[in-house]
């Protein structure tokens, strides 16, 4: 009833105040009309004041989907749900009630002085934003912006630990029952349901002033609030494993400032950049769901550190100079500084074991970083072009030797560590691109380029890697009625410095590789042609394919592929009418060796086994923008699919001593979405809208299916419950837009 209450008072403000508002504009327009015939009669000012923006007439032939500087729109909200409401608002707030929304306001000076801008959408909701701009024209200019992004995880989600801030407690007397043999499902009855969500805030201040018409002064300032729980792993190890609902609350606090030099040949800029990370809930403490008291054998609760408040400062600065035979040498180069001296957490939460000494109290984590980035466009003759710029980034790991011999294992017992301490790993990666742009053949452009791409690592399995990458392209230019862009990429990447024994340390296979460093060849082409036969109509097409090979990987990614093609046809005739489609189809696949052996079998080929995986996706689009209906209403419709599905195939060797795998299904989403959009003009200030949104979604994941996730106690873990479920929803806005 209170929605009909609320659709009645809507419709009935839509109705009515249009009418008043009419009538107030003509008494208005009387008013001014007397006024003016008084004032032809009287000495003219020195000076007029400036005319008022002049009201839409009924000659406006704007669209009603055209943004105005000024506008508001209020609506009743309406939706109907059926399965899951959170994956339906994941990313926005699609709560029924009253909206305020599309506000925009803008005033400025008839002779160009100033100028002010101010938005809102979504007010009052968890998905609002709001921004504004004030420009002093030649001095400078102020703005802020005002952003909030939820993540809505489940409303399905249940927990028997207590509500945040940590540590997050048990029941001590399920805590007990489930100690003396009682599993998990003791937990089960006084598990709350709860909704699992968290939020962003973010707000910018910018500011640009111009003392000189030839320097620039800039400053900002962003300040982002991340707040909320979400879904986090609390192991104990694999009889032991743990989900809870991880608190978090952090504020991170971004400034910059900068000045900048120009003229018609040259500009100089330098800047400074500093950022402070905050996580007020560093730590996470939860207790065991199978044990009340701590013993050597087994813990009674857990702790980990999380993510640490750190902070980081760089220095910039950058420039172009133009010279002779239209060229151009432009460059970057910056230097930072990051740290993090969070205080260490002993090495185990379990006071029946021994406590070993820590090897320092802070993390006194520093790393320097070094980046630039230096580019020479030049065109020397008409016919040719050529370009080239050499990029590197330094990333040095300054914190202090470490030395960790032993560490506690899984809060039970002491035990040796393989690597002596953590590594401190770095980087850096030096890229040189060099391409030759040739138009003579006319109206074929053909372009040859190289690019070399070094990256050294310290202590991954490869010390230094070396990509050589050649590639053409051909475009078509000058013709009025077809353009195309094809591209060929052939490149090979090479690793030396092998270093087995940081696989073996660790447990690994010495024939192991890493995917990102691995020896790799690789070929890519992609292409697009644009065809427009008239005024009309568009036509576009393009396809992309490409293959990546591991041929030095005998464990690891062995091989990738993927396979792109778009279709797409726009419609625009000169009676209004507007509408087009598009079709694309994506095709992935991945394949990969490991082995599965225990002591003493490392070696048995016969105990290899592969994994073949794949996924393809279809996507369909189509839009119509008919042109109005009898003067004064307007509609767009608009329909999107797509259909993702993916397979994994396991196989083991013939003669395996391992079992043959049993199968997994196919993964899937199914996504569809109708927008129903109509609006109706009752007078030249107030729109009547419309809008209806039907949005289906199928899915199905094997590891988060409610036939697999059938409840908070699993065999060997107490989750939260976090599933995937489909869902169908239908949305209905209907409310007012008013133009002034």
């Amino acid at each position: 009833m209170h929605r009909l209450a609320l659709l009645h008072l809507v419709i009935g403000g839509v109705l009515v105040t249009p009418g008043a508002a009419w009538a107030q504009s003509i008494t208005q327009a009387a008013a001014a009309a007397a006024s003016n015939a008084s004032a032809s009669q009287a000495p003219a000012p020195a000076q007029a004041p400036a005319p008022a923006p002049a009201p839409a007439t009924d000659l406006d032939t704007r669209s009603l989907f055209e943004p105005r500087a000024n506008q508001a729109q209020i609506s009743g909200r309406f939706s109907s749900i059926d399965g899951d409401p959170a994956r339906f608002q994941r990313y926005q707030d699609m709560r029924d009630g009253l909206l305020f929304t599309d506000a925009r306001y803008s005033r400025d000076d008839a002779g160009g002085a100033w100028l002010f801008h101010a938005a809102a959408d979504n007010v009052g909701y968890r998905d609002g934003r709001y921004a504004a701009e004030y420009q002093k024209t030649g001095h400078f200019v102020i703005s802020g912006v005002f952003d909030q992004i939820p993540q809505f995880y489940s409303v399905d989600t249940k927990t028997p630990y207590s509500p945040a801030p940590s540590p997050l407690l048990l029941n001590d007397a399920a805590q007990l029952q489930a100690q003396n043999g009682g599993g998990l499902n003791v937990y089960v009855p006084i598990a709350t349901q709860f909704d699992l969500r968290e939020r962003r805030d973010i707000g910018t201040v910018k500011l640009l002033a111009t003392p000189k018409p030839t320097l620039d002064l800039t400053a900002s300032f962003t300040s982002q609030k991340h707040s909320g729980e979400l879904p986090w792993g609390a192991s104990f190890g694999f009889n032991n494993d743990v989900e809870v609902a991880l608190p978090y609350d952090s504020r991170t606090n971004d400034f910059n400032l900068g000045a900048e030099w120009t003229n018609k040949k040259q500009m100089l800029r330098v800047a400074y950049t500093g950022s402070w990370f905050n996580n007020i809930d560093d730590t996470l403490e939860w207790d065991s769901p199978l044990r009340l008291t701590d013993s050597t054998s087994a813990p009674g609760h857990g702790r980990m550190a999380l993510w640490p408040s750190n902070s980081a400062q760089t220095v910039s600065a950058a420039g172009y100079s133009k010279f002779a035979h239209r060229t151009q040498l432009t460059g970057f180069i910056s230097f930072g500084s990051w740290s993090n001296d969070e205080q260490l957490l002993p090495f185990t939460v379990n006071p029946t074991l021994p406590q070993l000494t820590l090897p320092r109290s802070t993390a006194e984590a520093q790393a320097s970083v070094f980046s630039t980035n230096v580019s020479l466009v030049s065109r020397p003759v008409d016919d040719w072009r050529f370009s080239a710029r050499v990029r590197h980034y330094g990333y040095d790991n300054q914190i202090p030797a470490t030395s960790i011999p032993q560490f506690i294992n899984y809060d039970t017992s002491i035990t040796d560590s393989s690597t002596g301490g953590p590594r401190p790993y770095a980087h850096d990666r030096t890229n040189f691109d060099a391409d030759a742009s040739w138009t003579g053949f006319q109206p074929v452009g053909v372009t040859i380029g190289y690019s070399r791409n070094n990256t050294g690592n310290e202590f991954r399995i490869f010390e230094n890697t070396g990509e050589d990458v050649f590639r053409v392209a051909a475009d078509a230019f000058g013709t009025q009625w077809v353009t195309f862009r094809a591209e060929y990429e052939l490149s090979g990447r090479d690793g030396s410095g092998l270093n087995e024994s940081l696989l073996t340390q660790t447990g690994e296979q010495p024939a192991m590789r890493h995917y990102d460093v691995a020896n790799r060849t690789r070929n890519r082409f992609n292409g697009q042609v644009d065809v427009l036969p008239n005024d009309m109509w568009m036509f576009s097409a393009s396809l992309g394919a490409g293959q990546d090979d591991y041929d030095d990987s005998y464990f690891g990614l062995q091989e990738s592929t993927f396979r792109t093609f778009t279709v797409s046809g726009d419609l625009q005739r000169p009676d209004g009418w507007r509408g087009g489609a598009s079709y694309t189809y994506e095709h992935y696949t991945g394949f990969q060796q490991s082995r599965n052996a225990s002591p003493g079998q490392e070696n048995d080929p016969l105990r290899n086994w592969t994994a073949d995986s794949g996924e393809r996706v279809n996507y369909f689009s189509i839009y119509a923008a008919p042109p109005r209906f009898r003067r004064n209403t307007e509609a767009r419709v608009s329909y999107d699919y797509s259909y993702s599905e993916g397979h994994y195939v396991y196989a083991v060797p013939v003669g395996s001593p391992i079992p043959a795998p049993n199968q997994l299904p196919n993964v899937y989403n199914k996504l569809q979405q109708l927008h129903l959009d109509v609006r109706h003009k009752v007078t030249n200030q107030w729109v009547a809208t419309f809008s209806y949104l039907y949005e289906p979604f199928r899915v199905y994941d094997f590891a988060f299916d409610p036939s697999v996730v059938n409840g908070i106690a699993q065999p060997s873990s107490l989750v939260l419950g976090y599933v995937y479920r489909p869902y169908t929803a239908h949305s209905f806005v209907v409310g007012a837009r008013y133009f002034w």
